[in-house]
Parts: structure tokens; C-alpha cells; sequence
């Protein structure tokens, strides 16, 4: 069994998939699989598979019901003890970044201790001795703008936007544990998986402090975010009554400061 698993979800993006082939080739860290799956490209991207085959060890083409659906049929096909999901277009930070996440990552959260010294070039953020984080995730940079994306999460502020997924790994088990990617929310499925994450006491989200990717970026459909926004109040209560209470009374300041907003004068004698 490898230890990482790199799964690319892609459709008619071949010259962005170039950039994120090139980019797992140069890896340093050699116990990995890469997994391509592709949802029936017509624009070349069968014939750049096929020239690949030194650093793809599986691929598919053939048609799918959106990303998160070609990225289930990745974790069908995988076999790695962790799980990368990296979109065409998008580059591992560098060609030493699987080996560094493992190293210092992935054996300590086996072993349940962490990096020690200031000559770690990684460290744990609030993880306890014993303890063995089934979710690790790092930074990534993002797009054309160069900025780093976005530091620790808690509970509270995951209500509030997303970690990229980008810059997670996550453990073979927790697709046992919850299922795969759930397809009803087009764009944000991976957001709805790391809600529950964060809300299971087992899984110990954990925070690397490294840039594992740079991120193409896009936008995404306001009318598509809608649907997974419906149903976002249902998974929060899953972290729990005070997650769920704080959340709803920033909702409410946000909504008051839109609707009633603050003139001039106001607070003034």
C-alpha cells in the first residue's frame, strides 16, 4: 500500500493538467500513486495520459455527474494510506512537499507525537501527545494574487469558509468513517465532508504549518454555492449547540450592519 494517494479530477483541461503532472513527477517522496480521472475529454487530454504513463499509475476517461463524482471514482481506485486531491491546473508547492508532509506529518500523527526543535522544518499546532489526527491540512497560495490561504481553522471560523482542499490530506479511514463526497452539492461537497470532520472528536483536524500547494483559483456560481448555503445551518449543528449559537449571532450582526448601516453621526453626541 502506498502512503499517499494523489487523486486529479479533470475535464478538457489539458494544458493546465500539463502543469499538475509535472508537478507530482518532480516529487521527491516516491511512495505514492497518482490517479487521474477524467470525465470524457475531447480536447487532447487522452493522448497526454497516455504519454505519462511514468508518473500516472491509474486513469480513466469516460463521462461523470461533476468533480466530486470523478473524485469518488478516484477513491475508488486508490489504494494509498492518505488521500490528496489536487485539481488540473493546481502544483504542489515543491518538489520536496509530499516528503516533508510525510516525514514530519504523517509518521508523527501514526506514532502520536510531533516534531520537536526549532530545525523541524514542519510543526503540529494544538495537537496532543497520543493523539493520531486523521485530517491534516497545510496552507496553499492562491492564484495570481500570491496570498497565503488561511492558517488554523476552528470550528467557528469553518462555519465560515472553507480550508481549500488543496491543502488537505486525509486519512483512508474517514471514507470509511462518513462516506465518500456527497454529489447533491456541486462545489461544495468537500466543505460538507470537512464540517463533519471538525464536528467527530476522532478525527483531530490538525494543522501543518507548510504551503502544500499553489492553487489555480476560479470563480464559483453564486446559484450552486445556494444550495449547499440551504443545508450549511444542519451540518454546523453537528459541531455542536455553541458552534451552532455563535454562528447564528454573527449571521444576524452581519445581517444588521448590511441592512442597517452605521452613519456618520451615529454613536456621536
Amino acid at each position: 500500500m502506498p502512503k499517499i494517494s494523489v487523486i486529479t479530477p479533470t475535464r478538457n483541461a489539458a494544458l493546465d493538467l500539463s502543469e499538475t503532472i509535472e508537478s507530482v513527477a518532480c516529487q521527491s517522496f516516491t511512495d505514492r500513486e497518482f490517479i487521474v480521472v477524467d470525465g470524457g475529454s475531447t480536447d487532447g487530454t487522452v493522448a497526454l495520459l497516455q504519454q505519462h504513463g511514468y508518473v500516472i499509475d491509474r486513469w480513466i476517461s469516460e463521462p461523470d455527474d461533476g468533480v466530486y463524482d470523478a473524485i469518488n471514482k478516484g477513491i475508488d481506485l486508490s489504494t494509498g494510506e492518505w488521500l490528496y486531491f489536487l485539481g488540473a491546473g493546481d502544483e504542489l508547492a515543491d518538489e520536496s512537499v509530499l516528503e516533508r508532509v510525510w516525514e514530519c506529518g504523517m509518521r508523527n500523527a501514526e506514532r502520536g507525537t510531533r516534531p520537536e526543535g526549532s530545525g523541524s522544518p514542519l510543526r503540529f499546532e494544538s495537537v496532543e501527545r497520543g493523539v493520531h489526527p486523521l485530517f491534516l491540512y497545510g496552507d496553499v497560495i492562491w492564484g495570481e494574487s500570491g496570498q497565503r490561504y488561511d492558517g488554523r481553522f476552528s470550528k467557528l471560523k469553518l462555519c465560515r469558509q472553507n480550508i481549500c482542499h488543496q491543502a488537505i490530506f486525509y486519512h483512508r479511514s474517514l471514507f470509511d468513517r462518513f462516506g465518500k463526497f456527497d454529489t447533491q452539492y456541486e462545489v461544495c461537497a468537500d466543505w460538507a465532508f470537512n464540517l463533519r470532520c471538525f464536528a467527530d472528536p476522532v478525527v483531530r483536524p490538525t494543522r501543518l504549518s507548510t504551503v502544500v500547494a499553489r492553487f489555480k483559483g476560479g470563480g464559483l456560481s453564486s446559484s450552486v454555492q445556494d444550495e449547499f448555503l440551504a443545508n450549511r445551518e444542519g451540518l454546523i449543528r453537528g459541531l455542536g449547540w455553541r458552534y451552532w449559537a455563535l454562528y447564528r449571532v454573527k449571521q444576524a450582526l452581519k445581517f444588521r450592519r448590511r441592512t442597517f448601516p452605521l452613519k456618520p453621526t451615529d454613536g456621536l453626541g
